[in-house]
């Protein structure tokens, strides 16, 4: 079986996936892309929060023409998605995007499939084959048979002396995710998106996101890109996929981030203090920094002493403590000063 460290390389612009520890935290917009400013806006809010690589659905002409100028203002890799029609394909790649994504459920017809082939040969686009359980052809059903179709979208690439492949099999279903995921590892060398698709809202789509990811990426060391699927904001797909890389032991530019739980004991003004100060972490954030916010003295002396930089509220006072020392007892205003002058000084 192939793990993220033995697989092929793929380059993807400035991006190299596979064959290394690196897994890429992706996201895709959900603007209609033809809407040109609010295409951009949503993908520079990914780049602030850390995502490194930004697929967009290309569903029409009006969509093609925006990317043509999309792909020249966006500064990570972009990738087109592209479902039924071929040509939107061969529109895309000669719009200059970095990758392709074409799904093999709806796209059946091998000779239009060729001509992508050849053209992302000459303009050295990268290419997922990327398939979902749910847009399955009709005579797919099994995980073998899944398999054996992207086999045969494989063997295509490689008769024509293409090879900068990523593969990928989602489903709804976290532990048939895991299968299908083993099974592409064991057949293919190429470097593997890993994902669960139609996941749901933040709250279901983090428990079968972890169950499924957590296991492939940590246990089986099995995945090279990432992407969190999210009904909703897509920054919070990259947020979530952050964490859940850290928790795997991957390096991921990311503060250690604890807080308080909360129940009665909390401090005036926790909850507004905590936000304030996670929105800064998320938009600044340190891989070399633990951070405790905690909401009174149960824990929240211990934890902040055990950080490099600790705040718990006491008495409708802040109390600071950095590299296990007492800074000083703050109000609200000179405590979030106060925190994040420290904070950017580490």
């Amino acid at each position: 079986m192939f793990n993220r460290y033995t697989t092929k390389i793929v380059k993807v612009k400035n991006i190299t996936i596979g064959h290394s520890d690196n897994v890429v935290v992706q996201s895709m917009t959900n603007t209609k892309t033809s809407r040109i400013n609010d295409t951009l806006k949503q993908i520079n809010q990914l780049i602030k929060y850390g995502c490194e690589i930004v697929r967009v659905a290309v569903i029409d002409e009006d969509d093609l023409k925006a990317l043509k100028q999309i792909v020249k203002i966006v500064k990570i890799p972009l990738v087109a998605d592209i479902q039924y029609d071929y040509k939107l394909a061969i529109g895309a790649i000669k719009a200059g995007v970095a990758k392709i994504r074409i799904n093999p459920g709806n796209f059946p017809n091998l000779d239009n499939f060729k001509e992508v082939i050849s053209l992302c040969n000459k303009f050295k686009t990268a290419m997922r084959i990327g398939m979902n359980t749910g847009s399955l052809p009709i005579n797919v059903k099994t995980n073998q048979q899944i398999i054996n179709l992207v086999t045969k979208y494989v063997k295509t690439c490689e008769e024509h002396n293409f090879f900068n492949i990523v593969l990928s099999i989602k489903d709804t279903d976290p532990k048939r995710t895991i299968q299908l995921y083993k099974l592409l590892a064991k057949n293919f060398a190429y470097p593997l998106h890993v994902g669960v698709t139609e996941a749901g809202d933040i709250y279901t789509s983090s428990v079968r996101s972890t169950i499924a990811l957590y296991e492939l990426i940590k246990k089986y060391q099995i995945g090279n890109t990432i992407r969190i699927s999210i009904t909703g904001d897509p920054v919070q797909e990259v947020k979530l996929a952050k964490v859940l890389l850290q928790e795997c032991g991957i390096k991921t530019k990311l503060t250690h981030y604890i807080s308080c739980p909360t129940c009665g004991r909390i401090g005036k003004h926790y909850f507004e203090l905590q936000n304030k100060i996670k929105q800064f972490i998320d938009q600044n954030p340190k891989d070399n920094l633990a951070v405790a916010v905690m909401g009174c003295t149960v824990n929240g002396v211990q934890e902040s002493k055990k950080a490099d930089l600790g705040i718990y509220c006491y008495q409708n006072k802040f109390v600071i403590y950095y590299r296990n020392i007492f800074i000083g007892k703050y109000g609200f205003n000179s405590a979030i000063k106060k925190f994040i002058e420290l904070y950017n000084k580490h």
